[in-house]
């Protein structure tokens, strides 16, 4: 497959609300999902670290794969996670979101079993080869295999289908270096980490694939827009209350602060996958106080042209 490949832009990370059971329930995204759509976001992403891909099972996971396009109907891109611990699974889920129109997919390397890197630089151009979509490579070694920047460079510069990186590393030293290699080589370079998200647009990133992007479409898309426009002085603003944001969520385990964000909002997506603890409840009630008080004051403080309609906060 061709290097010719090209993402920009803001893509949303889509989380999973669950049921009782413990399954997913893919018709609990759709009020999102449409308010995302107008709110003018680029695309969306489904089954990353943000959807907790870990917890659903294959035949789960399509079925979000087969909701989610049927809903948004070819108006925006999709990209669909298929990283599993099976390399089968990541072709049969790779299969399916080639037959539902994705433009790529996102693979990180296995999270479970241990491999070394340089087993994993000859294993996942084997991998990916096979897959009919583009392959980003999705770089969070909080939850996968650390490649090294010398092995993820490895792969995004070789022939093949490997057609960029997501970095979620949350590294300043890693972005810069990706960075600097895609001026070298160049390869698609979506930023995972939203406190980094500024920095990572004036590196010479693409754009972003942004969990915080669903709780508060605004302000991220707020920052692209401005940073195109080279308007520093209306972007520098918008980071900072990404980073306040980004470290408030920071205090609970990821995805549960956007979950507990998107209840705040009106959107009843906060199905937890493990119960609270006491000190947990306690964070987890420290946040939702924060968010209620700090996200209209934080819309407050953007310039209207950056407006949505997202918001539909029920306090």
């Amino acid at each position: 497959m061709s290097k010719v490949f090209h993402l920009s832009g803001v893509y949303v990370a889509l989380p999973t609300p669950f049921g009782d059971q413990g399954r997913p329930e893919a018709g609990g995204l759709d009020p999102l999902l449409d308010d995302l759509l107008a709110s003018g976001i680029t695309g969306f992403c489904l089954g990353g670290v943000t959807g907790e891909y870990a917890v659903c099972d294959v035949e789960d996971r399509l079925q979000l794969f087969r909701h989610v396009a049927r809903r948004v109907a070819q108006r925006v891109p999709l990209i669909f996670g298929v990283s599993a611990e099976h390399s089968r699974q990541v072709r049969r889920m790779a299969e399916v979101a080639a037959d539902l129109g994705a433009v790529a997919v996102l693979l990180a390397p296995p999270a479970y079993f241990y491999f070394q890197p340089p087993d994993l630089a000859e294993i996942i151009p084997q991998v990916a080869r096979n897959l009919p979509l583009p392959v980003l490579l999705y770089h969070i070694p909080q939850f996968a295999s650390d490649l090294g920047i010398a092995g993820i460079l490895q792969l995004v510069q070789a022939e093949g289908n490997i057609v960029g990186i997501k970095d979620s590393s949350g590294r300043r030293t890693t972005l810069k270096q990706l960075a600097a290699a895609k001026h070298a080589t160049d390869f698609t370079l979506m930023n995972g980490s939203d406190d980094l998200f500024l920095t990572g647009l004036k590196l010479g990133a693409d754009g972003c694939i942004s969990g915080l992007s669903c709780i508060f479409p605004e302000l991220i898309l707020g920052i692209y827009r401005a940073f195109q426009e080279r308007d520093d002085q209306r972007a520098a603003p918008l980071q900072q209350l990404v980073q306040d944001l980004a470290t408030a969520a920071g205090e609970l385990p990821t995805p549960w602060a956007v979950k507990i964000a998107l209840r705040v909002e009106g959107y009843p997506l906060d199905s937890l996958t493990w119960p609270l603890s006491a000190r947990l409840a306690a964070r987890a009630e420290e946040f939702r106080q924060w968010f209620q008080k700090w996200a209209p004051l934080a819309r407050e403080r953007m310039p209207a042209s950056n407006s949505s309609q997202h918001a539909k906060t029920t306090g």
